[in-house]
């Protein structure tokens, strides 16, 4: 019986890569936080020093321009460190102590993920058991609930302070009720893809773990 839509999606070079970046991350979340921090900071801060040295001595290294300079900077600093920390505790949070193999196969550890995303099984047996693997670390069960608070926590701010500008008679106004919807506009969006993507991969759960316990161990075995 197939219990394919289509055909399974191939992996290229693209999808191999992510696949070993997977894995890595999964086995070395505070190495792989610490990378995604140098790789937002390497670049950032020479284009911003480029950009800016040349103003400070254009202005004879006026006070105004250093300190928003450094603030600028620092600011980038601040940003790479929160975004390298907060992916290290999301990739801990979500592996929870069972990261895939390290010697699980890249193509098939990415293929499996989008297997997940299409909530039937794949052909090949070791990409099963990987997406089984993925399947339990992808639980967004509070998703859609975390998108709904801080989208409010964002919203309301925005339209009350853009009602107090209409009131001043000031043109900012328009933009804070323009944030405001397009928050909105994403979560319309984002919600309803997440509740199917909840639905998709707890269907791929159940129809394996229904294959397995009906063959056997051609669908591979779990960990």
């Amino acid at each position: 019986m197939n219990r394919n839509r289509g055909i399974p999606r191939t992996p290229g070079r693209f999808g191999t890569l992510m696949g070993r970046l997977t894995i890595y991350a999964q086995n070395n979340p505070r190495q792989y936080g610490l990378r995604t921090a140098l790789l937002i900071a390497a670049p950032t801060i020479p284009f911003l020093t480029l950009l800016f040295v040349p103003l400070m001595v254009e202005t004879g290294f006026a006070p105004t321009i250093v300190a928003i300079t450094g603030g600028t900077l620092a600011m980038v600093v601040v940003v790479s460190v929160a975004v390298g920390f907060v992916s290290a505790w999301m990739t801990r949070r979500m592996v929870r102590g069972r990261p895939l193999p390290l010697d699980a196969d890249p193509a098939k550890t990415w293929a499996a993920h989008w297997q997940i995303m299409r909530g039937t099984l794949h052909p090949d047996p070791e990409t099963n058991r990987l997406g089984r693997m993925l399947a339990d670390q992808n639980d967004t069960s509070r998703s859609p609930r975390f998108m709904l608070v801080f989208g409010c926590v964002l919203v309301v701010p925005n339209v009350a302070n853009a009602l107090l500008q209409y009131a001043d008679g000031t043109p900012f106004a328009s933009v804070n009720l323009f944030l405001a919807g397009a928050l909105v506009v994403m979560i319309a969006i984002f919600v309803p893809l997440t509740l199917r993507r909840q639905r998709r991969v707890r269907q791929f759960r159940e129809t394996y773990d229904l294959a397995s316990t009906g063959s056997s161990g051609t669908l591979g075995g779990e960990d």
